[in-house]
């Protein structure tokens, strides 16, 4: 082969070079908004997963709220038991403080 040749294969290797250093440049930029990305969807979602919580602790303490004021017995039963449930976990602290 000869000088020219070899040049020209130099300069085709060359700009394949830059061609790839510059994929790889704009990977790390994506990679680098994806990972930013991820980090906000996470903190959007455990927002999500406590105002989920809250509404489902009001939800609870408003049927606990209904079972009290209902005159219909499935919503006594339901009283009743929270209210054993309850006097089971004081029974239970008041065990543990004992020891």
């Amino acid at each position: 082969m000869g000088d020219i040749e070899y040049r020209t294969q130099l300069e085709n290797l060359s700009s394949k070079v830059d061609k790839i250093v510059a994929f790889s440049n704009s990977l790390i930029e994506e990679n680098a908004r994806l990972k930013k990305e991820i980090g906000n969807l996470n903190t959007e979602l455990n927002i999500k997963k406590e105002k989920l919580i809250e509404v489902e602790k009001r939800y609870n303490d408003l049927k606990l709220a209904q079972a009290f004021s209902s005159p219909v017995s499935d919503g006594n039963k339901e009283a009743k038991q929270k209210i054993n449930k309850i006097i089971r976990e004081i029974d239970s602290c008041i065990t543990l403080l004992k020891k």
